[in-house]
Parts: structure tokens; sequence; C-alpha cells
């Protein structure tokens, strides 16, 4: 899901249009991986622009707010996720590294809104520019000013599939521009789409694609175009089941060999692929990675400033209560208002934006950044996500792990298997068990002396139309305060072996091992 958000640059906004929000389609791209839907029909369903626009059909898609030609940026989105064709300069003029051209990008607009296009004004390159320059431009602009562009098939020579009337036999309509565009990419004639998909399946598994950058492919060399090929012809010939392809490349001896590969920085004919590049999870994997180990499960209330509907749908949106990191988006509001605060959901976002997501996709995110930062071990060491999830408090798995463990050492090993899926090495059991085995005997607090706690009065609900009022902030401080306690320890465990116990978690959150993948 995280990969698809990023490549068709799904935008949703809680409250009122941006720079380049969309509707939610995620819940129609959801569906369609969950369905094991086969991706021509998916890819079909999403260029059709169907169903509800905030409800989460594919007609969310459509929508480019504040965007003075949304068409446009759908074609490029499109053209890079499924042909391997970067369209971004030509929003404004042809493109000086590339052969695509102005009105390749608006044929494919054309297309997309069933009628001519014409480059709009704020997209133009002044003819100033050009009678300025000291020197020849690199950059030349080919379309005349308000010259209409018709919906025309720009990628002929470059997928393999020419339109005409043959065409028309794999259309239930015809006249419908969307359709044919649609059409025209998932055909089996298409011989680009199915080694576009393939190569970016192989990059997400392995680390690295045949073919880099997998969204920019003119110029570039595939490094094994054989295998290339027959992972293409494999996807159509099982009716576009992706999970055919992943299946054959996880059980390749490739894909299961220990991360050492060193492909992704290698020039196409250096490219051996003797091995998977050596990964860090994602920002999504690592949060969903802390709630699974841990066992506490997302919670984190309704994604929404406004909870009863009074606002037009399209300035109200809800995203639903997340139980998956995937369902966050950005929680910016108007101004950035601190009475609309979502400290709750806050937590989550401050771990995702340090491993490199955003919440913003304002144009595809064909990759993001990989490199170390100083707020990553600072967030997985001190962030209020870790050192709430790490905690022992009452119902959730991890106190439950430690009450019943018939010994320090079966609770050790426990512990390895959910935080780093792997035994512990003799000195790490013997160095774990150590700090656990004292007062282990007496961790537990005699029932008759438990004290559950109490629990804290509710808070009033702060919602966009009470936002404003004087008390707002303040309730909002006193949500942020009570997210950053966390919830209250479990009364049953001792509380200095509890703080031990917690400890050893904390520092397996914090292992290497935790965020990159074997």
């Amino acid at each position: 899901m995280s990969y698809w958000l990023d490549a068709l640059a799904e935008n949703p906004t809680l409250l009122n249009a941006s720079l380049n929000s969309t509707g939610p389609f995620r819940w129609f791209l959801h569906d369609s991986l969950r369905d094991n839907k086969s991706l021509d029909r998916m890819v079909t369903e999403l260029i059709l622009m169907r169903g509800s626009q905030h409800g989460g059909g594919s007609a969310g898609f459509a929508m480019a707010a504040e965007n003075d030609a949304p068409f446009a940026a759908k074609g490029h989105i499109v053209a890079s996720a499924f042909l391997g064709v970067e369209l971004q300069c030509a929003r404004c003029h042809d493109s000086p590294y590339h052969s695509t051209t102005q009105r390749d990008l608006y044929s494919l607009a054309a297309m997309f809104q069933r009628k001519p296009a014409t480059v709009p004004k704020t997209s133009r390159v002044p003819a100033a520019f050009f009678n300025q320059q000291g020197r020849e431009s690199l950059i030349r602009v080919t379309l005349k000013p308000d010259e209409p562009v018709a919906a025309v098939w720009p990628f002929a020579n470059v997928t393999g599939i020419a339109d005409g009337d043959e065409i028309d036999r794999l259309m239930r309509q015809p006249n419908d521009l969307r359709e044919r565009l649609a059409t025209l990419i998932t055909a089996p004639q298409n011989q680009r789409f199915p080694r576009v998909v393939v190569n970016r399946i192989w990059k997400q598994l392995i680390g690295a694609g045949f073919v880099e950058p997998a969204h920019d492919w003119e110029g570039r060399q595939a490094s094994h175009p054989e295998l290339l090929d027959w992972l293409a012809h494999q996807l159509i010939s099982h009716d576009y089941d992706t999970r055919q392809v992943v299946r054959l490349i996880m059980t390749s001896q490739t894909y299961q060999r220990i991360a050492t590969g060193n492909n992704l920085g290698a020039l196409a004919e250096l490219r051996f692929f003797n091995a998977p590049e050596r990964r860090r999870l994602t920002a999504e994997q690592i949060v969903d990675s802390l709630h699974a180990s841990t066992g506490s499960p997302m919670d984190i209330g309704e994604l929404t400033f406004v909870h009863d509907g009074r606002r037009p749908i399209s300035n109200r949106l809800t995203l639903g209560r997340p139980s998956r990191a995937w369902m966050l988006a950005s929680l910016n509001n108007e101004r950035d208002r601190p009475s609309l605060s979502l400290p709750r959901a806050r937590a989550v976002t401050d771990v995702l934006q340090a491993f490199g997501w955003s919440g913003s996709r304002q144009k595809p995110i064909n990759a993001r950044d990989p490199d170390p930062n100083i707020l990553q071990p600072g967030v997985l060491a001190n962030g209020t996500l870790t050192m709430t999830l790490i905690r022992a408090f009452q119902g959730s798995e991890l106190a439950q792990l430690a009450v019943e463990a018939k010994s320090s050492e079966a609770l050790v090993d426990a512990l390895f298997v959910r935080f780093l899926s792997r035994r512990p090495r003799a000195g790490e059991r013997a160095a774990f068990s150590s700090a656990l085995s004292e007062g282990f005997d007496n961790r537990l607090v005699p029932e008759s002396r438990i004290t559950q706690p109490q629990a804290l009065p509710p808070l009033p609900l702060v919602t966009w139309f009470n936002h404003q009022r004087s008390e707002a902030n303040t309730i909002q401080k006193k949500v942020e305060r009570r997210v950053r306690s966390g919830p209250p320890p479990d009364p049953r465990v001792q509380s200095r072996w509890r703080e031990i116990y917690e400890d050893l978690v904390w520092s397996l959150v914090n292992h290497r091992e935790f965020v990159w993948m074997p």
C-alpha cells in the first residue's frame, strides 16, 4: 500500500483542499490488492476514475486541488508509474534531457479529460525568458500559446502498441477516450507496461531494479533483459496476477540469500544480483513492527477534525480509525493551529517522518531518502510511541508475557523471537537472563495488595467548530500530556523488576537488527 500511495501521489487532506490534494483513493487500492485483483483491471479502473471522490473510490485519483492542469498531473503520474516515462519537465516545456515533449503530456491530459487540452497560462514559460538569455537555452517550447492538443496516444514507439481500429475490439465504449488510454496501457501488445511492473516488484523485493531508476527508462539498459522479459511473460500468462511474480522471486535463491548485494549503485552491466541489497525497513514497516512485536494495536482515534458531518465532505474528510501505518496522512490543519493538533496520531507520524515518510505527496515519490539521520535513533530511543509501546501496561501482551513466564530464560527467548525474529545468542541470553533473574520469583504483587489504577476523567472533544474557544488549547495540552505519560503500568508486576524488564524491551527495539532486513 505505501509503495503505490507514493507512486500514485495519493494526497488526501483532512481539512480544506491544498496543492495537489486528492481524494483518499487508498481504499480502492487496498481492496484491489487484498482481493488480488488482476493488475491490468486495477489500472484500468484507476484510470477510469469512477465511484466516490471522497469515500475511497478511484474517482479520488481524478482530483488535484489548486492545480492549473490537474489531468496533466495525472498523465505525469500514470506515465511514470506504469510506463517508465518521466514527464515532469513537460508540464511547462519540452524536456531538456528526454525525448518527451509538452505535447506528449498534454495529449495524455486530453485523453484523461476526454477533450482537447491547452497549456494554462500559469504553466507557460514566458517568451521574455528566451529573449533575455545570454546563451542558448536548454529548454524548448514547441507548443504555441493556447494551442489545443488533441487526445492522441503519444507512446506508440516506446510501448510497441499503436492506436487504431484493432484497439476498439478490446473496449466496451470505443468513444471513451479515458477507456482508450487504459486499454492502450494494459493491452497485451503493450511491451512496456508488464516490464515496468515486474521491474518495480523486483526492486521492492531485491532492493534494485533491472532498470534504474524504475520510473524513468529513457536511455537506460536492463541489466538482465532475458529475465525481465520472462517475468513479464509470467505476469501476462497468469492474467496479471502480481502474486505469481512475487512468489517466483521470493522462492528464488537470489532472494533467500543473506542481504549482501551492492547492485543499486552499480552500472547495469555490473549489476549481478548475487544477493538482495541491505535495506532498512520502510517507515511504515517500522511502525507496524513496533505494534506487532509489542502486541499493542494502533489506537489513535478517528483521523478527522470534524466528527459530526456539519461541513461539506470536501472540507471535512475522515480517514477512519487507522490500524496500520499506511492509513496515516498529513495532519496539517489550517494555519497549523495547536488547538487542532492530534497528539495520538502525531506520536506515530513523528516516527514515520524520521524514517522518510511524507504525509503530503504533491507529486509521485519515486524514492525515499535512505540515508540515516540523527532523528531516527532519537525517535526510537525517546519518542512517545516507543516509550508507550514498550511499557508493560495493564492489559498489554508484554505485561501478560511477564506474568506468565516460567523462567527468565524462557522470557528472554520469547522477547528475542518477538522483536528480532531469532533466538538469542549465548552471550545475549546470559546477559538478559541475568538481568531478569534478580527478583524474578518475586516479580508478581500478591493479589491482596494489587491496586487498580483509577481511570482519568474524559476530556471534552475539540473539533473544528469549537477549536477557537479559549479553553481549546488548554484541553489539547492536557491530551498531549496524557499521551506522553502513556497508560498506567500493570499493577500485578513489581515496579522495580518491571522497569528492568521494560529496559530490556527498549534495548531490543533499539537494536540495529530491529529496523534492518536480514
